[in-house]
């Protein structure tokens, strides 16, 4: 009988405290899932998020107008940017009042061209040479949602759906030289935005340039970035399709009109989920989501199947489609809902054999003659975990309007990329950054049809010595 007592008593004291233990550890890992699924989710008002603080830490505040004199520089670190033409960057609120967004009209040699879109980055709607205003310029007004006010006589008007919201502009000129760029800034500067209310009589604009500026546009997935997503629950809308979300987010310690106070256990998991929740859109989004743009090689699309079906919300009658939102926004700035017309374009993150393209090593790939385009093509680099332009590196693009550009015999164009470059073929060189994953856009300027009906592949990348 004492014998039976005393492993009664063993497993009181030690088989209770086990059981203990083991339900933490469920407890810690059911936080951690959610910690993941949290970052998935809000990845597209992260975006937008910290695009928005780059430009306020930069002196560009409400309804001012950022631009840059020249063609900007990898300090531009945002979702897969390009540099052919310089970006133009505002954001308003529409929480108190309607905003009145006025574009100019295209001058010779330069239009302009973009997307208004809401903190999810929901497209608005295209404006500019190639959108609403068919290059005729034109007055915007956009609204909060039940708004019940005046409006402005012969502007467009759009509800929005958030209470942040903000554009993208690219100017159209015929190539990146430092004259027209000029003339992107000189149209870039009759850009106005106001409050409704100020209509008759709007105050002086702010044109602030942002070339050669830090602008730190990516999101740092680590716990900080949880910090950032209570930051930004507390001053924006909680849509009835987010609610379920919000119960979610409660259980990790993010919660609307509640102080953010994570412990030393939470925090722990915080920095444990984020980089996993950046590997899994990585993963997403360059293996899983993406059609194959040719069969058998490893160019993938540049958007998951729902956006232009959703017009790039992925909110479809049975679902919302968090994953590839979250997905897409982790790779691009902002949609365009007329993409594939101007522009077009596909992505490469990985060799052949399925390896993540690294930047320790070299590669080279060889563009066909004759790529099937009305303007011209551009390869560019990328980090893979930022999606960004990679760091300290400027020279990240080649294009076939390059003079220096050799192309070979049979006309097509050998590009190498690496740490440093093949002996006598720097002007086809892309640098890369060693022990850092990189991967491709390829841009189609001006696509014809040869490029969607299979009539026209690019090749794989293949790894060199």
């Amino acid at each position: 009988m004492k014998q039976i007592n005393y492993f009664l008593l063993l497993f009181v004291l030690f088989g209770s405290s086990y059981a203990v233990a083991q339900n933490q550890e469920f407890e810690d890992e059911m936080f951690k899932f959610r910690a993941i699924e949290t970052a998935v989710w809000a990845m597209p008002m992260m975006n937008f998020k910290t695009y928005r603080d780059a430009l306020s830490d930069n002196g560009v505040g409400y309804n001012d107008v950022a631009y840059n004199s020249k063609i900007q520089n990898w300090k531009f670190q945002t979702a897969t940017p390009n540099n052919t033409t310089p970006y133009i960057h505002f954001y308003w609120n529409v929480k108190d009042e309607p905003i009145v967004i006025e574009l100019p009209a295209s001058e010779e040699g330069v239009g302009l061209f973009g997307t208004f879109m809401d903190a999810w980055q929901r497209p608005i709607d295209d404006v500019g040479a190639k959108g609403r205003d068919a290059g005729q310029g034109g007055k915007y007004v956009i609204v909060p949602e039940n708004y019940d006010g005046p409006l402005l006589q012969g502007a467009y008007t759009y509800v929005q759906r958030t209470n942040n919201g903000f554009c993208v502009l690219r100017p159209i000129i015929p190539n990146a030289n430092q004259e027209n760029v000029d003339k992107a800034t000189a149209l870039t500067k009759k850009i106005k935005i106001y409050p409704l209310s100020q209509a008759a009589n709007p105050e002086k604009m702010n044109y602030v340039d942002i070339y050669d500026k830090n602008l730190e546009c990516t999101p740092v997935m680590d716990k900080t970035i949880y910090k950032e997503i209570h930051e930004f629950i507390q001053e924006e809308k909680v849509e009835d399709m987010n609610l379920a979300f919000m119960g979610m987010l409660k259980q990790i310690g993010i919660e609307k009109n509640e102080a953010f106070t994570p412990d030393e256990r939470a925090n722990k998991i915080y920095d444990e989920a984020a980089p996993l929740a950046l590997e899994y859109l990585i993963n997403q989004y360059h293996r899983k989501l993406n059609p194959w743009m040719y069969e058998g090689k490893k160019w993938s699309v540049l958007v998951p199947t729902g956006s232009f079906e959703t017009d790039w919300t992925y909110e479809f009658p049975s679902h919302f489609d968090y994953n590839a939102k979250g997905a897409l926004y982790y790779a691009i700035i902002t949609s365009i809902k007329n993409y594939g017309s101007a522009t077009f374009y596909v992505d490469l993150a990985e060799t052949p054999d399925g390896q993540w393209l690294n930047g320790s090593d070299n590669y080279k790939l060889v563009v066909p003659a004759n790529v099937p385009v009305k303007n011209f093509w551009a390869v560019t680099t990328y980090d893979l975990e930022t999606a960004s332009y990679q760091r300290n590196i400027d020279k990240s693009s080649i294009d076939s309007n390059m003079d220096k550009v050799k192309k070979n015999k049979d006309g097509t164009t050998t590009i190498y990329f690496g740490p440093k470059p093949p002996k006598g073929k720097e002007s086809n060189w892309l640098p890369t950054v060693e022990g850092r994953r990189f991967f491709l856009l390829f841009r189609f300027y001006g696509p014809q049809k040869e490029v969607f009906d299979g009539s026209f592949e690019l090749n794989d990348i293949e790894k060199i010595k």
